[in-house]
């Protein structure tokens, strides 16, 4: 029998808090959901954003016949063809616009069809100098007075942690201040560095304890390239819900794809193939992440032109200053190319650049392949060109299906790093007392997570009506630690004698959670699984 606080199962989220994004001190305003969230579905096309120049000016009249798409090599029909100009569709109508693409669409006070911009400036913290940052900063200052009200934009600071400075808003007061916030922090590039520096001297007057060092270095160093790129890949993630034109700008002076790997030819040339750490799985992540969502990166170095050596230096240095740079140029390279973005690298100056990734997520093609036509399955190479002489194409080079399975998770993590985000229907989350478990760390308590059974779909099954719902609950902590994302799955059965009572009175899911100390911030999420339609609730909570 169906009662009205019926419990679907005991279920125990283990909320292991590490280091990640944090909540602003301040509770931010809510945004509603019409404003930059996808629903949770699952892709139906491939959809290109394409950019494409002549001697580095947009080529603004290319035709759906002056397009080739290329499929794992294999030339396949353009479906869907569109072109968006200062943000508004052109098709000449969404008839001809792909269904993604349609999907994002909103109208303004004159009744035309435009894509709303969104934008996730990412500061790398943990890589970047003091110095670094201030040209970036500045051109950034100019970005962000050229935003649009339909745009929206987020700032972050990954410091061994991602720090949220400015939550998804149109507000230029607001992210201007979050500049400013940043410009105020000194990030842990220059710490890093010096903890580098010093393992090289203990190298150079420690020949017997060569291997060692020069093996601990690459451990430590493939340990934190590894997280910070996992990091970077939640974050591309939570960009993947918004709605619109998404671009993340990523500051930062790379991540070392070999981790240790100039060390050891340096000083250990004969020791690198015994522990040689390789960091590519970990950017595949970010570059599927982003490609699944049609995600562009667009990748700023932060070092500025550099003499690429030491003048103070005596003699020539043993490792390469220049074979260290590549080890991480490459990284930044394969970010931005392979979505479809540019590395901006060798400046002093970032306004222009700025001016024109801003140019470039206005005023592009939109070129789509219906997926059904698609033999296979994964990862796919993608190719674009154009037949028409020395113009120049750039859009992401593969493509990773996602599945609303996968849009769901994006949702979460978007209310993760996005306070007040709501969802496509109501729900209520309520946290119990929390009490000592299992160690003086951890906390244990009874959860529950109200919404109505009739925003679900419900199909009949005999004398019952059932349907597939699933459950997440995710944390974060002030102190920048989240848990992971894992969904649950469960199956509601209602008698239809039941029915018409049940369906008209809240539902109550119970469950168990787990969780350290501190002002944690609990997100649950509640997804009607056959129409991919979602309620997001949350919970400030302060466990001592």
């Amino acid at each position: 029998m169906f009662a009205r606080t019926a419990s679907l199962a005991l279920l125990a989220f283990a909320l292991v808090l590490s280091p990640s994004p944090a909540m602003r001190g301040e509770e931010p305003p809510q945004e509603p959901l019409p404003v930059g969230v996808r629903a949770a579905v699952e892709v139906r096309a491939l959809d290109l954003d394409v950019v494409a120049t002549k001697d580095g000016r947009p080529v603004t009249d290319l035709t759906r016949d002056e397009f080739v798409v290329r499929i794992d090599k294999k030339v396949v029909p353009i479906d869907y063809f569109a072109r968006v100009e200062a943000g508004t569709v052109h098709g000449p109508d969404l008839a001809t616009a792909s269904p993604d693409l349609v999907l994002d669409t909103l109208r303004n006070d004159a009744g035309e069809t435009y894509v709303p911009r969104q934008f996730l400036v990412y500061f790398d913290d943990e890589r970047l100098l003091p110095q670094d940052r201030k040209p970036v900063l500045e051109g950034l200052r100019d970005f962000v007075m050229r935003l649009s009200p339909s745009d929206r934009a987020s700032i972050v600071s990954y410091n061994g942690a991602t720090r949220v400075l400015v939550p998804f808003t149109s507000s230029k007061e607001d992210l201007l201040g979050g500049l400013s916030k940043l410009e105020a922090v000194a990030p842990r590039g220059l710490a890093l560095e010096s903890e580098y520096q010093r393992t090289v001297r203990e190298i150079r007057i420690s020949p017997r304890s060569r291997a060692s060092l020069i093996r601990n270095w690459s451990t430590e160093a493939a340990h934190r390239e590894r997280w910070a790129l996992r990091e970077l890949a939640r974050s591309v993630s939570a960009l993947a819900a918004r709605s619109g034109k998404r671009t993340l700008l990523l500051v930062t002076n790379g991540y070392e794809w070999h981790p240790g790997r100039a060390l050891a030819l340096a000083y250990g040339p004969r020791l690198v193939s015994q522990f040689a750490e390789d960091v590519g799985e970990e950017i595949e992540k970010v570059l599927a992440e982003a490609n699944g969502a049609g995600i562009t990166i667009q990748v700023f170095d932060a070092k500025g032109l550099g003499a690429g050596a030491d003048a103070s230096e005596r003699s020539n240095p043993a490792i390469s200053p220049f074979y260290r740079a590549q080890g991480f140029r490459d990284s930044m390279v394969t970010l931005a190319t392979g979505t479809g973005g540019t590395l901006v690298e060798n400046r002093n100056e970032f306004r222009a650049d700025l001016d024109r990734v801003y140019r470039e997520s206005s005023g592009y093609y939109s070129v789509g392949v219906t997926l059904a036509g698609l033999a296979g399955a994964g990862e796919r190479k993608v190719e674009v060109r154009t037949t028409r002489p020395g113009v120049v194409v750039r859009a992401r080079t593969h493509f990773v299906p996602r599945s609303a399975d996968e849009a769901a998770v994006d949702r979460i993590e978007m209310a993760l790093l996005t306070p007040g985000v709501q969802g496509d229907f109501p729900a209520a989350l309520r946290i119990g007392s929390l009490s000592p478990a299992g160690g003086l760390a951890r906390r244990t308590g009874p959860y529950e997570v109200e919404f109505s059974l009739a925003d679900l779909t419900f199909r009949d099954e005999g004398d019952r009506k059932t349907a597939v719902v699933e459950i997440t609950l995710a944390a974060i902590q002030d102190t920048g630690a989240r848990s992971d994302v894992t969904p649950e799955k469960k199956t509601l059965s209602i008698p239809v004698s039941e029915w018409e009572r049940a369906s008209s009175q809240p539902f109550v899911y119970r469950g168990q959670v787990k969780s350290g100390k501190g002002n944690i911030r609990f997100v649950a999420g509640v997804r009607d699984v056959a129409t991919g339609r979602m309620a997001l609730a949350s919970a400030d909570v302060r466990v001592d």
